[in-house]
């Protein structure tokens, strides 16, 4: 299955968003389910022993984000040694807390937003984080990330080291250009598409 692509031009945030969850929500179930088989298959193509420590974000299924859980699945059968944090958001203070992911003991519940997420476990400092994985809604040529707008991600990158690699997922390729960037937008590093991996100087 050829990927879809979605030739786009420059375009602001609150259009991005609007158009990209519209296509994303239109994905058929087999169209989903293959699109995250690929996605997997670029993981796969990564040397992921270069990192000790990575950040992997839980899918928000109503919104068909990537199937995250298949990717703990591929690192635990392939990467044993790497070690996973998963995001835990307060949403009164706007920030997330990482906590370290056991595939034996750690349990998952999930918020009132629908979004998978660790009832506890030991909170990992952002400065330990080799790597984040993160979700968004649509790309640039540039590396500019477009999310739902809470600046999470912007927030918990700011506490990060400064070479702490910064990684999307997106099922769709990049538009042009997002018109919109302000300061407090982090480009990404790369991002992992199906069919490849974008990266960015």
């Amino acid at each position: 299955m050829v990927p879809i692509k979605l030739y786009i031009r420059s375009v602001n945030k609150a259009e991005i968003r609007k158009t990209f969850l519209e296509r994303r929500k239109n994905l058929s179930r087999s169209q989903y389910w293959i699109l995250n088989g690929m996605i997997v298959e670029q993981i796969a193509q990564i040397n992921w022993s270069q990192f000790k420590l990575v950040h992997l974000f839980m899918p928000i299924s109503d919104n068909k984000e990537v199937d995250t859980f298949s990717i703990l699945e591929y690192f635990k059968e392939h990467e044993p040694k790497l070690q996973i944090v998963i995001p835990k958001t307060d949403f009164e203070t706007m920030e997330m807390e990482n906590i370290l992911f056991d595939p034996v003991y750690t349990i998952l519940g999930r918020n009132k937003y629908n979004i998978p997420e660790p009832i506890h476990g030991r909170p990992i400092s952002p400065q330990l984080i080799d790597a984040v994985i993160m979700p968004l809604l649509a790309f640039d040529l540039q590396g500019n990330r477009v999310g739902y707008g809470k600046g999470f991600y912007d927030r918990f990158l700011e506490s990060c080291r400064p070479d702490t690699s910064r990684i999307g997922l997106s099922f769709f390729e990049p538009i042009e250009a997002v018109e919109d960037v302000n300061d407090h937008d982090k480009k990404m590093h790369a991002c992992i598409t199906p069919d490849r991996i974008w990266e960015f100087s």
